[in-house]
């Protein structure tokens, strides 16, 4: 069932969202200007306070900055103008659509109360099946193949959960240098248990300290960048199937 204007009614605020947070300018630009062409519901919720009202958006500039619609309620126009920043959520071919607009600017557009706002810096989007992530320790043993460089060395690397995203990785402090955000791991393999290799492309995320787990204190953050139809196919048949396996071992327990 499609998600409704409702149940896009309140920002996420997820644990892991940078895995999923684009920062391209060119990236979040065409992610816009898709919400452009397709006349798309925004729910705006104004920022602080949280007051929730329906916009869309009505042009994507060359420099990234956005033109959104006004409201029929003068007082809501006013606290619009008013507003620290806009938290904007919406949908796109069931694609759940985040980000924030600043500097916001009350313009007239064909006679119309309208906004402009400068290029978000960020944008989250997130697809259903990302929503769900597999943890594999205690588990399954999943790791990730780096490649050498020209300074440094091939490195495996323990994954401490997986989903249709991305994944996360545990890193050893000596490693950390190689794990800095927005980092680029070109040409890895993902090697699943009973699995040919899977080439990868990886973005990191973010990389946070925890209680030490399969050997390493810090973990890593990535998302997919590109990720092939089939190896998008293996890993999500994977995460159902390990899945299904515990279920039916805690079922056989009760």
């Amino acid at each position: 069932m499609p998600e409704t204007y409702d149940s896009l009614a309140a920002p996420m605020d997820l644990e892991d969202a940078a895995r999923y947070t684009l920062h391209d300018p060119r990236e979040i630009a065409r992610v816009l200007q898709s919400l452009v062409d397709a006349g798309a519901l925004i729910s705006a919720h104004i920022m602080p306070g949280g007051l929730p009202c329906p916009t869309a958006l009505l042009e994507v500039g060359h420099d990234g900055g956005v033109l959104i619609d006004g409201n029929h309620q003068e007082s809501v126009n006013q606290r619009i103008a008013a507003a620290h920043h806009l938290t904007c959520v919406s949908q796109l071919d069931r694609v759940r659509i985040q980000f924030r607009l600043r500097d916001l600017a009350r313009v007239d557009n064909d006679g119309r109360v309208a906004f402009s706002a400068s290029a978000p810096e960020s944008l989250l989007k997130l697809q259903r099946r990302e929503l769900y992530r597999l943890q594999l320790v205690p588990g399954p043993v999943v790791t990730l193949q780096i490649p050498a460089t020209d300074e440094l060395p091939p490195l495996q690397v323990r994954v401490l959960d997986l989903s249709g995203g991305g994944l996360a990785l545990s890193v050893r402090e000596e490693d950390e240098a190689r794990f800095a955000a927005r980092t680029r791991l070109a040409d890895c393999q993902l090697r699943l248990p009973d699995a040919a290799p899977l080439p990868v492309q990886l973005e990191v995320a973010h990389v946070s300290r925890q209680a030490p787990l399969a050997g390493s204190a810090l973990r890593a953050g990535c998302r997919f960048l590109e990720l092939s139809p089939h190896a998008e196919k293996q890993v999500l048949q994977y995460i159902f199937r390990v899945e299904r396996q515990r279920n039916a071992r805690e079922r056989r327990a009760v």
